[in-house]
């Protein structure tokens, strides 16, 4: 067992997958894989750069995960359900290791976090109506540089507006908003 999954055993505390109640808010989960990559030969946490085609957050970097479904049961499972829907990891190749405070959006979009363990493929099985490219973000880059606040220009219904938010950049991506707030609490475990 390697340094960063005693650390979440440790700190992360084991819950039951819950069943998502009726709410006013709209419900999400993710999942955050992190795995040591061959061709790297170190620890990294897998992002999706959202795909143009989808209804929301066009070409935002996100965790593989969506919207709950009632057919899903709970918000683990809803997890795990878009994240082989997105990028073909499959249930039984994933260990999860527990789950962060849930984050929410600026639009009251509630989102829970799921940490797991993975052995990355070769090659993700991409979907490119969902997912325009996975990105890998090495653990060790997020321990040394951290998140560091952002100002961030987006537009919504035609109305362009800046936000400000925390963010680190990978792979010449702008990783921000509810991705950089999980980002932090994993940080902080870390820490």
């Amino acid at each position: 067992m390697n340094h960063w999954e005693k650390i979440f055993m440790k700190r992360l505390v084991p819950t039951e997958p819950f069943i998502c109640k009726e709410s006013q808010k709209i419900i999400a989960s993710v999942l955050i894989p992190i795995g040591f990559k061959q061709e790297t030969a170190r620890y990294e946490i897998l992002l999706t750069k959202r795909s143009e085609q989808v209804e929301t957050h066009k070409g935002q970097i996100s965790f593989p995960g969506g919207l709950f479904e009632p057919s899903d049961g709970n918000l683990l499972k809803t997890a795990l359900r878009e994240t082989e829907e997105e990028v073909g990891l499959r249930e039984n190749e994933i260990q999860i290791l527990g789950n962060l405070e849930p984050v929410y959006t600026l639009k009251d979009v509630v989102i829970y976090p799921w940490v797991a363990k993975v052995q990355f493929p070769q090659e993700l099985k991409i979907s490119e109506v969902e997912v325009e490219r996975a990105i890998f973000l090495p653990l060790d880059q997020l321990l040394s540089e951290g998140l560091k606040p952002v100002e961030v220009s987006v537009t919504d219904k035609g109305i362009p507006f800046t936000v400000s938010s925390i963010g680190i950049i990978c792979e010449n991506e702008l990783i921000w908003g509810a991705s950089a707030k999980i980002l932090e609490q994993l940080y902080t475990l870390l820490k």
